[in-house]
């Protein structure tokens, strides 16, 4: 197996021993109370408690194996369905402060309930939003529109206000503007004011201003061209113009909102737009003739890498870096069944296995410039090139697979209920050194409610799981 996690131990054991088990007779006592601390409140990302921000109820430290539920309350009233770890304040929580109540508990002693310190009162949201884009021809008579690329959270309401040479143009407040023939060899430029409940009002930076010129005869959309999948490079065809543009200038969008950088005529695409669709805006100018700004239609959503491959029918192994059927030294991410057995080899000239590994759920490995060959199996399914980014960094794990701290995974503390199928133990490994031969650094038996701290990133540290699901507590 060759993912990656992190320098943790199972339990506090520097050893990465198994996990600590209540086995004394002491613990038996319903009367023993758990070991635990007072909880706090953590945001995430920032430094500050505001509408649609993130916070986290971070437990402390508890006996290991210790289950907790939550209630999150502001001003010492209960929050209605704020019942989780994680909670996102609204505007109902406006100048409040936020506490949080864990109810922690295990089999064998008493339950323990624990209350954190207020936070600072709740601030108003912010809104992030790019600038908008002018699009159309600036000529007299031509209609323009804003283009406005998606903001986070969307507002409420948007009000749109036109400037020309710097100065208000009174009643224009659409989305469309008919461009008046005295403004010629004028600047165009658009500003927005987003609202909404519980966030401050936001007066986003204007528009690049656009020059009112003459008309272009020709002044098509671009097209986008190339294959819509990870890694693989789209060119932005920005077709015939009549006259000619002296400049051009671009900027590539995933799902409507700017990708930063990406503002000349090629984009290759990474693995936080899988799964999105990519748009482009081309900027034209001319003297004499202004200032023209198309947009492309949207690309399909963007598929996984082309780097795939299977096992074959007759289970042979498979050649390393050889075309066109080789496989392509790099790291691979593959989605067995629940129920399956994956394996995966990786092996020498002689037929010596470099590294091994059999399991189910999100497999992973990296194939390496050394290997002769690899085998897999038909369960396995197909094997597709991974790039950071790819999946949604997550609070919790299925009961079997192998998961890249920073990827898949947020670093902190995770607890497990125990095995899934009763009577058969949980096991998990950690890791060093995703890319390459990985090093194991700590390795359990799970028969019990059990806790175990991750820690790392850089897509150098792994976890591997098979037979119970984690969750993040801390």
């Amino acid at each position: 197996m060759t993912p990656a996690v992190a320098v943790a131990a199972p339990d506090g054991n520097a050893d990465g021993g198994g996990p600590t088990t209540a086995a004394t007779a002491t613990r038996e006592i319903s009367d023993v109370p758990l070991e635990s601390s007072t909880p706090r409140i953590n945001p995430t990302n920032t430094d500050w408690v505001r509408v649609g921000g993130t916070l986290k109820a971070h437990a402390g430290t508890w006996t290991s194996g210790t289950t907790f539920t939550y209630q999150w309350y502001a001003d010492d009233v209960p929050i209605s369905g704020a019942t989780g770890f994680v909670f996102s304040p609204t505007a109902a929580q406006v100048r409040k402060r936020l506490t949080v109540r864990l109810d922690g508990s295990r089999e064998g002693y008493t339950s323990v309930s624990r209350t954190s310190g207020p936070s600072e009162p709740v601030e108003y949201g912010r809104f992030s939003q790019a600038p908008p884009r002018i699009l159309g021809v600036a000529t007299p008579g031509a209609t323009l529109t804003v283009f406005r690329p998606t903001a986070v959270p969307e507002p409420d309401s948007v009000e749109y206000r036109w400037w020309l040479d710097g100065e208000r143009i009174r009643g224009a407040t659409r989305t469309t503007l008919t461009v008046r023939p005295e403004w010629r060899g004028h600047l165009l430029s658009v500003r927005m004011y987003l609202t909404k409940p519980g966030f401050l009002g936001r007066l986003v930076p204007p528009s690049a201003e656009v020059r009112v010129g003459g008309a272009y005869s020709r002044s098509p959309n671009p097209a986008i061209s190339g294959t819509v999948r990870v890694g693989s490079t789209l060119t932005a065809i920005r077709g015939t113009w009549s006259p000619t543009p002296t400049s051009f200038s671009f900027q590539w969008y995933a799902d409507g909102r700017p990708l930063s950088g990406a503002t000349t005529s090629k984009y290759t695409l990474k693995g936080t737009d899988y799964k999105k669709k990519i748009t482009v805006i081309a900027r034209a100018y001319r003297a004499g003739w202004g200032t023209a700004v198309r947009r492309s239609a949207a690309t399909a959503e963007v598929l996984a890498s082309a780097v795939r491959w299977q096992a074959d029918d007759l289970g042979e192994p498979i050649y390393v870096g050889e075309e066109p059927t080789g496989v392509v030294p790099t790291t691979y991410i593959a989605q067995a069944g629940p129920a399956s057995e994956c394996a995966w080899a990786r092996l020498r000239r002689d037929g010596t296995e470099l590294a091994q590994d059999v399991g189910s759920g999100q497999r992973m490995f990296t194939v390496l410039p050394i290997d002769y060959t690899v085998y897999t199996n038909h369960q396995c399914g197909v094997w597709i090139k991974y790039y950071p980014g790819m999946v949604r960094t997550s609070h919790s794990t299925a009961a079997h697979g192998v998961y890249v701290l920073g990827d898949h995974l947020e670093p902190g503390t995770y607890s497990t209920t125990g095995p899934v199928v009763a009577g058969e133990a949980c096991t998990y490994i950690l890791y060093e050194g995703f890319y390459g031969e990985p090093a194991v650094v700590g390795r359990g038996v799970v028969t019990e409610p059990t806790s175990i701290r991750l820690s790392g990133s850089g897509h150098l540290s792994g976890f591997a799981t098979a037979g119970c699901s984690w969750q993040w507590i801390d």
